[in-house]
């Protein structure tokens, strides 16, 4: 028997409404290698998301840095979400005033069904952190 908790529920109570969008549905390149495009953050081009987002606490940055070998991690909010995204997702957090980028992310699809993404500011939307 496999351990699952599931957190849906509490990812639903505890959410805010945010806005994604993933860098692979708009980022072009001539050929590999070649310099992308800008992203579109526009309203139609935006998921909203009613997810937790919280600021990363100096104790809980210590603990997962333990865990992942000892690395310093790059962030200053955590995410928890239902879906997959990749690194370079930004994600609109009016609640703590601007845009982020996803930096790392842990994966706990097997034991509930949701991801915990690092988001740190994004230079080009004006978060310099």
């Amino acid at each position: 028997m496999a351990f699952f908790m599931d957190v849906s529920d509490m990812i639903d109570d505890f959410g805010v409404d945010i806005k994604v969008w993933k860098p692979n549905d708009q980022l072009n390149q001539a050929y590999p290698g070649a310099q992308t495009t800008e992203m579109d953050l526009s309203e139609e081009t935006a998921e909203p998301r009613h997810e937790p987002v919280l600021p990363l606490s100096a104790n809980s940055a210590l603990g997962r840095s333990i865990i992942a070998g000892g690395g310093q991690l790059r962030g200053k909010l955590v995410w928890y979400s239902t879906g997959h995204y990749e690194t370079g997702t930004i994600v609109y957090v009016p609640a703590q005033f601007g845009y982020y980028k996803v930096t790392d992310y842990g994966v706990y699809e097997p034991y509930a069904h949701f991801y915990e993404y690092l988001l740190q500011g994004d230079d080009a939307n004006g978060i310099n952190e």
